[in-house]
């Protein structure tokens, strides 16, 4: 075993890289957790657009997907958060690896092993697809049910009414932001991952 620094010191990174492994575990909890607030939102959405008029009438209808574009925006926060957490962590298992003598190992234990499967840059070809198809199956919900609460909100008055040119304003503004945050967050993950 290497030991090339004082007990002290070890105890300090051990004590770092849980700390930094725990609350890596906690954001993937607050991310599932708010999946899942999204997913239930959508469905009574869903249902109180689906009458002869919607509840709250055209205003409500046309800005009902706005909670699920505040979620999604947080989402993308919390994406970058463990992103940037998940590096940490690698940072600070590969000394406590090498301090342990495990460097043969390492890409088999710990958080190594799980990047192969969970961040973009550590996939093989078949989980890079999966992931691409989980985050566009979430952008394709995201965008339907918007385009469903406009269409509803334009039943009920028109596509020119002032609700509904707001919501289509606002929304193509959360879109665009979106699209840039997504965009950087792959970039910032790949460029890390060629610095570790």
């Amino acid at each position: 075993m290497a030991t090339d620094a004082p007990e002290g010191d070890l105890d300090a990174l051990l004590a770092l890289y849980t700390t930094d492994r725990d609350k890596l575990s906690t954001l993937a909890g607050e991310r599932l957790a708010l999946l899942a607030i999204q997913v239930t939102y959508l469905g009574l959405a869903i249902i109180a657009l689906g009458g002869q008029r919607p509840i709250g009438g055209e205003w409500v209808a046309a800005f009902s997907a706005a909670p699920l574009w505040f979620m999604h925006a947080h989402h993308q926060v919390l994406i970058a958060a463990a992103l940037s957490r998940s590096r940490s962590v690698a940072l600070l298992e590969e000394r406590v690896v090498a301090r342990a003598g495990l460097e043969g190992v390492h890409a088999q234990v710990a958080h190594r092993a799980a990047v192969a499967v969970r961040e973009l840059a550590g996939q093989s070809g078949i989980f890079r697809l999966q992931t691409f198809i989980t985050f566009g199956g979430i952008a394709a919900a995201l965008i339907a049910f918007t385009g469903y609460a406009l269409v509803v909100a334009a039943a009920n008055s028109a596509w020119t009414s002032l609700p509904v040119m707001l919501a289509i304003l606002f929304y193509s503004g959360f879109a665009v932001v979106a699209s840039i945050g997504w965009t950087q967050t792959v970039r910032t993950q790949l460029r890390a991952a060629k610095a570790v």
